[in-house]
């Protein structure tokens, strides 16, 4: 079973994968892959190197992946070209690492707008307060307010998601309290075998 975990940016996503990794899901974040899928020498970091130029590109041949984000979040065209390069290779990863047993969370903040959501059983939206997002946003990524903000525009509002979401978990009080919603969610995933 594919279970896809989204929230806005910095809501707490990953926290609430591992809360599940610990229960005994296996954890798939779609951050890591697109990391994968641009490496040097892939197909992907060959066509944003032909579509945006070199400029986004260190000298040690890797992308500059602030520094394509700080780009290309400043139009939502830049931001749709940028998606139909990677959105597609980061679908293929997805299915590749969910092709055997068990119950994979994937962790992954535009499965709505990327249509990611139509490849999972389930879906879970991770809900926390603007100015926690803010507050770990900067302090985990090193960024400004700015940039998060530029960010959030380009994603489905909090709301929206939460309509389309299967099941919501509210990360914005103790992590007892993340905990326990993610264990309540579990039990319905997979329910104890009888006998």
């Amino acid at each position: 079973m594919r279970v896809g975990v989204t929230g806005i940016y910095a809501s707490g996503k990953g926290i609430v994968c591992g809360l599940f990794g610990e229960l005994g899901a296996h954890v798939i974040d779609t951050d890591i892959l697109a990391r994968e899928i641009t490496e040097p020498g892939t197909g992907a970091l060959e066509k944003i190197k032909s579509e945006f130029g070199t400029a986004f590109i260190k000298s040690d041949g890797t992308l500059d992946r602030r520094g394509l984000a700080n780009h290309v979040f400043k139009s939502p065209e830049l931001v749709k070209r940028l998606n139909q390069i990677t959105h597609p290779a980061i679908m293929e990863a997805v299915l590749k690492a969910s092709a055997g047993e068990g119950i994979f969370m994937v962790n992954t903040p535009l499965l709505f707008e990327s249509g990611f959501d139509r490849i999972m059983e389930i879906n879970i939206v991770v809900t926390a307060g603007t100015e926690q997002i803010l507050e770990r946003g900067i302090k985990r990524d090193d960024i400004t307010e700015g940039e998060i903000l530029e960010r959030l525009r380009h994603q489905i509002s909090l709301n929206e998601k939460i309509k389309m979401a299967d099941y919501v978990i509210d990360n914005s009080g103790s992590l007892e309290n993340t905990k326990r919603q993610v264990i309540a969610i579990w039990k319905i995933l997979k329910p104890p075998r009888k006998g």
